[in-house]
C-alpha cells in the first residue's frame, strides 16, 4: 500500500508505508483495507462506508478534502477487498484502530450507515483515537428501523439468496467500475458481509456506546431520509459534544447525492475539532 502526496506538477508523490502489519487474530495485513491520499503529515480522517458498498462510495471525498487532509478509506469485512471475510462488529472495530494506527494514531472517524455503528463502537472502545465522531444516516437505532419498515429489512434480508448466486460476495475487481454512487456495490455485486452486518446491528444498542465517547460528534443527516432520522434527537442528546447538520436535497446517500454541502459540513467540523487540539 502506497499513500499519495501533493507532488511537483500536480501529479501525486508517492510517500512509503511503514513495514506491514498484521492484524490481531487475523490472518491478513490491514494494509489491503485500505487507501490513503493526501499530505501523509496533515491531520487525518477515516472513512467508513455503509453496507454492501466499498470505501469507493468516498470517492466524493477523496477528491474534495485530501488537500486539506489525509483522507483514509477502508473497506469493512465482508465487503470490497474483504469480502470473504465474515462481518463481525468486533472484526470491523479492530481493523479500523488497526488503520488508524497506521496512519497516525488519532483521527476523526466518519461512518455512513452501517460505517456510523462501527464508528460508534469504535468511538466507545478507542476514544483516545477517535479526535471526533461524524455519523451519517445513522441517527436510529437499527431495531427500530426494523420495527418501522419490516418489509423493507425483509427484502433486503432475503438478498441474501441471491448473493449465494452472484459470485458468494466478490471482491471489487481492479477492471470493475470504481466510482460514483453505488447504492449496493461498485462493480454490481452483493456480499454476504451485507447481511451479516445488518443482522449484527439489528442485535445492538448503539446509543449506550455513543454515550460512552467523551469527545466532540456531528451527525450528518440527509432531510429526505426519515427512518434514519427517526432518532436523531435522542442521538443528538447522548452525544458528549454533539451538533446536527440536515442536508437539503439528500436521502441515505447523502455524501454522494450531495457532495459539495457535504464536504463543507465534514470540513467546518474538521477545522474546528483541530484547531482545538492543536490549541491545547
Amino acid at each position: 500500500m502506497v499513500t499519495t502526496a501533493p507532488g511537483g506538477g500536480g501529479l501525486p508523490a508517492v510517500v512509503a508505508e511503514p513495514a506491514t502489519t498484521m492484524v490481531a487474530g487475523e490472518p491478513f495485513d490491514v494494509s489491503v483495507a485500505f487507501e490513503a491520499v493526501g499530505p501523509a503529515d496533515a491531520p487525518t480522517l477515516v472513512f467508513l462506508h455503509g453496507t454492501r458498498v466499498t470505501r469507493a462510495m468516498w470517492d466524493p471525498q477523496v477528491a474534495g478534502l485530501s488537500d486539506r487532509f489525509r483522507v483514509v478509506t477502508v473497506d469493512l469485512p465482508g465487503h470490497g477487498v474483504l469480502a470473504d471475510m465474515t462481518f463481525r462488529m468486533a472484526r470491523a472495530v479492530t481493523i479500523a484502530s488497526s488503520v488508524i494506527a497506521r496512519n497516525g494514531g488519532r483521527a476523526i472517524v466518519i461512518g455512513q450507515s452501517l460505517g456510523g455503528y462501527v464508528a460508534m463502537e469504535l468511538a466507545a472502545a478507542h476514544p483516545e483515537m477517535v479526535a471526533g465522531l461524524v455519523l451519517c444516516n445513522s441517527s436510529t437505532e437499527p431495531r427500530t428501523v426494523a420495527r418501522r419498515a419490516p418489509r423493507a429489512v425483509g427484502v433486503y434480508l432475503v438478498d441474501r439468496v441471491g448473493e449465494r448466486y452472484l459470485g458468494r460476495g466478490a471482491p471489487v475487481h481492479p477492471d470493475g467500475p470504481q466510482h460514483g454512487p453505488a447504492p449496493r456495490a461498485t462493480n454490481g455485486w452483493l456480499f454476504k458481509g451485507g447481511y451479516r452486518a445488518v443482522v449484527t446491528a439489528l442485535r445492538t444498542s448503539f446509543l449506550p456506546r455513543l454515550a460512552e465517547y467523551p469527545g466532540p460528534a456531528l451527525l450528518v443527516n440527509g432531510a429526505d431520509d426519515p427512518l434514519f432520522r427517526r432518532g436523531e434527537r435522542d442521538f443528538l442528546a447522548a452525544c458528549f459534544d454533539g451538533r446536527l447538520r440536515v442536508i437539503e436535497g439528500a436521502g441515505h446517500l447523502v455524501n454522494s447525492e450531495q457532495p459539495d454541502a457535504f464536504n463543507a459540513a465534514i470540513l467546518e467540523f474538521a477545522e474546528t475539532v483541530f484547531r482545538s487540539l492543536a490549541a491545547r
